[in-house]
């Protein structure tokens, strides 16, 4: 009799023992299921993103190139505007319309001086309309950045 109380004890840690195993088997392979299944819908998502990415790299390359050429663009008209300006000759209007006289040395009569009409000296000119080409280079950079603003802007 204590051989079939062995048996038998032997016998049900035996079932236990198969049927833990069959339930340990049976949850690996859901959680494995489970992860194939996540596995999958990852590559779904990095596919998507990666097509999105692609297309918001393309979309910015092209407005670049757009925001770069309007910046050659703006950069020849100044440097047409300073080429066609640059041999013309400034004048102080308020001078210019000024009723004082200079008088000459040694003469008494206060006549207005033909010399002094009004024009500015030529290194004067010369440096003026460099700062103003500077002023307009960049105030053509500050349009340029803000448009890229307001396109991120218009982006989001």
């Amino acid at each position: 009799m204590p051989y079939l109380f062995v048996a038998i004890i032997i016998a049900s840690f035996a079932s236990g023992y198969g049927f833990a195993y069959k339930v340990s088997q049976l949850e690996i392979k859901e959680m494995a299921d489970s992860i194939a299944t996540q596995n999958q819908e990852a590559e779904a998502l990095l596919a998507t993103l990666t097509e999105e990415a692609k297309k918001a790299n393309a979309k910015a390359l092209q407005l670049n190139k757009d925001l770069e050429n309007a910046n050659v663009s703006a950069i020849n008209a100044i440097n047409s505007q300073r080429d066609s300006f640059k041999p013309v000759r400034m004048y102080d209007n308020g001078r210019k319309s000024s009723r004082c006289t200079t008088a000459k040395v040694g003469d008494s009569t206060g006549s207005v001086d033909p010399s002094d009409d009004g024009r500015l000296s030529e290194e004067f000119s010369t440096f003026l309309k460099s700062e103003a080409y500077r002023a307009d280079q960049v105030s053509a950079y500050a349009q340029l950045c803000q448009n890229f603003i307001k396109g991120l802007n218009r982006d989001r």
